[in-house]
């Protein structure tokens, strides 16, 4: 699939969703605070400080994503870097139907929108060695879920899946680079990253 189709699908995908889906969180403060920056804020924020909040056409380019794949040495899969640059957005929970299970991805809010991506992937940064490239988290803080880049399809689209992170904190950082200790931990998810986005973001 061409690139404009991708953006084409990926963009639908998300907007469709955005009109059902809850879209209040807390208002960011400052600019680097998570929460709501102030571009996507829709109305006041209340006494509690939270606000309704808009999905954004994304300013990002692929060269901003060129430069965090640059930076940790790696190649996301190219429906991942049309995802990352197609919207400004705050859907960080999201549910896998598949599997009636939370994911939490990062949102790429108008301010510094690749900033929790980054942080994940530095938290887990030991696993990109073993060719485990972390991306979101599954359950409620169960353990990364990452594309498996040492078994990328024709289009360059990698497997997904997550790695419990009880297994994971005994074997340490040097085990968590080498791929003979972290592949039997990992569990399968889904064959692709666009089967994971229609899963999570489509409607039937």
């Amino acid at each position: 699939m061409a690139a404009e189709d991708d953006l084409a699908l990926v963009g639908q995908l998300r907007d469709t969703y955005a009109q059902h889906a809850w879209r209040r969180d807390v208002a960011a403060e400052a600019p680097d605070d998570r929460g709501v920056p102030q571009p996507m804020q829709v109305g006041e924020v209340d006494e509690e400080g939270w606000v309704e909040w808009r999905v954004l056409p994304s300013t990002l380019k692929y060269v901003d994503v060129e430069a965090v794949e640059a930076e940790f040495g790696i190649e996301f899969p190219p429906i991942f870097r049309v995802y990352l640059i197609s919207r400004f957005h705050l859907f960080h929970e999201v549910t896998s139907r598949r599997y009636d299970q939370q994911l939490f991805i990062p949102a790429t809010p108008a301010v510094n929108p690749l900033g929790q991506l980054k942080a994940l992937m530095t938290a887990w940064r030991p696993l990109i060695d073993a060719e485990f490239i972390p991306f979101a988290d599954w359950g409620d803080g169960w353990g990364p879920i990452c594309f498996d880049s040492a078994n990328r399809a024709p289009d360059a689209d990698c497997p997904i899946v997550w790695m419990d992170h009880e297994q994971l904190a005994p074997l340490g950082k040097e085990k968590c680079r080498q791929r003979e200790h972290i592949s039997p931990l990992a569990q399968s998810l889904y064959e692709s990253s666009r089967e994971l986005l229609v899963d999570v973001f489509g409607r039937n």
